[in-house]
């Protein structure tokens, strides 16, 4: 097909039957365009007659390329959309995932909105949860951390892009935070055991960090570092939230008794019933919640 007198209706027909069969998602080609224009899938069914420009036509070819040699569509177009707003993303951070939106849920739920936290995105990546936090609660003052200065810049021009001044800080866990404590952590994580390679996506393996992956102990090494020290730097009645493994439920509560014995913990499952996400408070020193 003559991609110089495509419309957009025929560039999607075109990529369907590139696609065909691979484990590619066949709606990534309607992501490409709709997140390359702006447009819902409304639009780009009004413009499905338009004739593509042909600078835009080698652009679709070569993302459909980059789709075959599975590099996420998010990473392609370099924008995601999380919590109704849109975010830079490049390979240097993880594509936020509806897991994560569930947390941002789950700690806009279970705390009080009036109350002028001071709350802590560690292991920010992209900025989503922190900056969606401070977004849905403008009166928070919130601070985004991570090991990675790539990731940092991207956290950067995402909260500039929406409007908010926050403090970010280059930090392995509290090592450059030694002397702040916070209302509220939350986390999103490395916590992939290495040997779980076989059953995850190649798009997840090839392309995205494995700095914010992967862990140490089965995968909890990071969270083993976490419920050593959150103590010292939650205030007292502090909270912590994280993401973690749908295979980490039994183990995770495990290892948080070991670290600390005061602290209590709860769980979250996701639509399949495994666990996702958890709520941890009373930490050593912290106080009652």
């Amino acid at each position: 097909m003559n991609s110089s007198s495509w419309t957009y209706f025929a560039a999607q027909h075109w990529a369907k039957d590139q696609l065909a069969g691979s484990d590619v998602d066949p709606h990534a080609p309607q992501f490409l365009l709709e997140q390359h224009h702006g447009w819902d899938t409304t639009h780009l069914l009004v413009h499905n007659r338009d004739q593509m420009p042909a600078t835009e036509a080698r652009w679709f070819r070569a993302a459909i390329a980059q789709l075959l040699d599975h590099v996420p569509a998010q990473y392609i177009t370099g924008k995601t959309s999380f919590y109704g707003r849109e975010f830079r993303v490049t390979p240097d951070v993880l594509i936020p995932e509806p897991e994560t939106a569930e947390l941002v849920d789950w700690v806009l739920s279970s705390t009080d909105a009036n109350q002028p936290y001071r709350v802590l995105d560690l292991g920010t990546g992209s900025g989503v949860i922190g900056i969606t936090l401070g977004l849905e609660r403008p009166h928070w003052t919130v601070t985004l951390s991570d090991i990675s200065p790539a990731a940092l810049d991207v956290a950067r021009e995402n909260a500039h892009r929406q409007g908010l001044e926050l403090t970010l800080v280059e930090s392995d866990l509290f090592n450059h935070l030694a002397d702040q404590r916070y209302d509220l952590i939350v986390t999103n994580p490395p916590y992939v055991d290495r040997a779980a390679t076989a059953v995850m996506d190649r798009a997840v393996i090839e392309h995205e960090p494995a700095l914010a992956l992967f862990a140490d102990e089965q995968g909890l090494g990071f969270y083993h570092r976490l419920f050593d020290q959150a103590g010292a730097h939650l205030r007292p009645g502090g909270q912590l939230f994280g993401e973690t493994g749908y295979d980490q439920e039994e183990s995770i509560q495990m290892l948080l008794k070991e670290c600390d014995h005061d602290a209590h913990m709860a769980v979250r499952h996701d639509v399949a019933g495994k666990m996702r996400m958890i709520h941890a408070w009373d930490f050593s020193g912290t106080g009652g919640n």
